[in-house]
């Protein structure tokens, strides 16, 4: 009796929704930046290492000195940077548009 149960529950399943639309893939590209995200990007390295320095200052964590920045992916699909300190800490920084910073912060 049961697998007559899920049979009748597949068929009417198949029965719903017959159409001739094929279903696609959702599109995981990473969606292109903009605003103060992308004038970052455009950035050269001594110039974006200033500002990812005052980006971590201002979560409250300390970094006397970016030496070294380097794009990645913050989360998945989302791009940003990785911000290297001279006193060993290390942080992620996501950019949004409107200027606001995202810091997650590793100290060792």
């Amino acid at each position: 009796m049961r697998k007559w149960m899920i049979l009748a529950g597949v068929f009417s399943l198949m029965a719903c929704g017959e159409s001739s639309e094929k279903i696609t893939a959702v599109d995981n590209q990473a969606a292109p930046e903009s605003g103060a995200a992308a004038q970052v990007a455009r950035l050269d390295e001594t110039q974006r290492n200033g500002v990812l320095e005052r980006a971590v200052r201002a979560s409250g964590e300390a970094c006397p000195t970016v030496t070294r920045s380097e794009r990645t992916e913050v989360r998945h699909g989302v791009m940003g940077w990785k911000a290297q300190c001279n006193d060993g800490t290390a942080h992620l920084i996501e950019i949004q548009a409107d200027g606001t910073a995202n810091v997650t912060s590793r100290t060792h």
